[in-house]
């Protein structure tokens, strides 16, 4: 049976290539002016002109160039101010998500390879990212958004070229490492 077209975003996997625990949560805050909603498991970034305590973010990104803060748990609709809870990318945190099916399908002999994130809307119902792995980007460039670094291991998710293969990857550029652009 081939896979399931089931964009999800980034799921966080609560641990680390390190081998301990995955990251801890930390808050943030989308801004009432940005006019497009974040959904559940999007990649965010920072953005400078917060007005709380935490962290203000969007998911205005333009892969390969801007630097991923981490990934958002928590719905915020359009045009409203609302509070998050985001894993952040730093500390070779795991997450999971789906190729785009570009080409052939994600398969071990792209395990290594980084890529850019595909930047798909969310669905209104299931308030579920649409973000995925960028197939066609795969390749050994260092400034991709992010590295695969296994194929995510479950019954329902066939290593083929039917596609939709969901990967395990890590974040290459983050806001919360050393050596980042400040905001």
């Amino acid at each position: 049976m081939a896979n399931r077209d089931n964009p999800h975003g980034f799921r966080p996997l609560m641990r680390s290539l390190s081998g301990g625990p995955g990251a801890a949560t930390m808050g943030a805050h989308k801004l009432v002016g940005y006019g497009t909603a974040l959904f559940i498991h999007d990649c965010i970034t920072r953005v400078a002109s917060g007005l709380k305590y935490t962290q203000a973010i969007s998911a205005a990104i333009t892969p390969g160039t801007t630097v991923i803060a981490g990934v958002n748990l928590i719905h915020g609709a359009a045009s409203t101010a609302t509070d998050h809870i985001i894993v952040p990318a730093a500390g070779y945190q795991v997450f999971e998500a789906q190729d785009n099916k570009d080409t052939d399908g994600i398969g071990v002999a792209d395990v290594n390879k980084n890529f850019n994130v595909e930047l798909n809307a969310g669905s209104a119902i299931t308030k579920i990212s649409g973000h995925e792995i960028d197939e066609s980007t795969l390749n050994t460039t260092n400034t991709l958004d992010a590295k695969l670094v296994g194929i995510f291991r479950s019954p329902d998710n066939l290593i083929d070229a039917s596609g939709w293969v969901r990967g395990e990857c890590i974040f290459n550029r983050v806001q919360f490492s050393d050596q980042t652009t400040a905001v």
